[in-house]
């Protein structure tokens, strides 16, 4: 078995759009890590909704205010997301999340959970059956800073990869 790995960056978020947006949208959840107030590390399952341009990603996640999850933000920002598929293809998104407090952002988040929702038959009302006005939709937004995309091509049982990088500007 060969096994090879290039690293490259990618000076615009357009050149790995393409990937970034196939990969998050086929595995569809992402394991998301916070860090408690010990600086131990936490993970949870939840499923991020990505608006994409060229110029970078803005991600939405229709959750609630844990006390767990509401600790861990207030004292650190900033998370990261892996999506993961059995070829070993990986996405890395690090980014720094915001609770959505104001009725615009809230229901610009739900019409984007919606939208994706009614595309893959799933109803966001059994979750929040009050819709924006759900006491437990509080929905964040989460901004990259640093997006990996890792490509494995495991046919042949040849480990041959490419990984790119890209950075945000503007955001650390």
């Amino acid at each position: 078995m060969t096994s090879s790995t290039t690293f490259s960056s990618a000076a615009k978020f357009s050149e790995i759009r393409g990937d970034f947006t196939r990969l998050t949208e086929e595995i569809g959840w992402c394991v998301v890590s916070t860090v408690d107030t010990k600086e131990r590390p936490r993970s949870r399952i939840l499923h991020v909704n990505w608006e994409v341009d060229d110029r970078r990603p803005i991600g939405w996640i229709g959750t609630g205010r844990s006390p767990v999850k509401t600790a861990h933000l207030a004292r650190n920002p900033y998370v990261s997301c892996t999506y993961w598929t059995p070829a070993q293809d990986v996405v890395y998104a690090d980014c720094r999340a915001s609770w959505v407090d104001d009725r615009a952002g809230k229901q610009h988040v739900w019409e984007v959970i919606a939208a994706e929702a009614g595309r893959k038959g799933f109803d966001p009302y059994l979750v929040w059956k009050g819709g924006i006005d759900d006491p437990n939709f509080d929905p964040l937004c989460l901004e990259p800073w640093r997006i990996q995309v890792t490509l494995q091509d495991l046919a042949h049982g040849e480990i041959i990869g490419s990984s790119r990088v890209w950075h945000s500007k503007g955001i650390s």
